[in-house]
């Protein structure tokens, strides 16, 4: 009966470990995804900026006419 009780324990150990790996890889993938749109952001705004860029598309970027 204390070799069931030991292998729960372990058991408990292992599930907290997965649940704070897991709160660490979304946490991650978080920061990853929102350094991706300020550098998206950044390269429209620079492109937007820009007097010799003659895209006139990047002012419709978000707009209704993209529905």
């Amino acid at each position: 009966m204390s070799e069931l009780a030991a292998t729960a324990e372990r058991l408990r150990v292992v599930k907290q470990a997965y649940q704070h790996f897991l709160t660490l890889w979304a946490l991650d993938r978080l920061m990853t995804r929102q350094k991706s749109a300020d550098r998206f952001h950044a390269d429209i705004e620079q492109a937007v900026e820009d007097p010799h860029n003659h895209d006139w598309s990047l002012l419709y970027r978000g707009s209704v006419l993209d529905d």
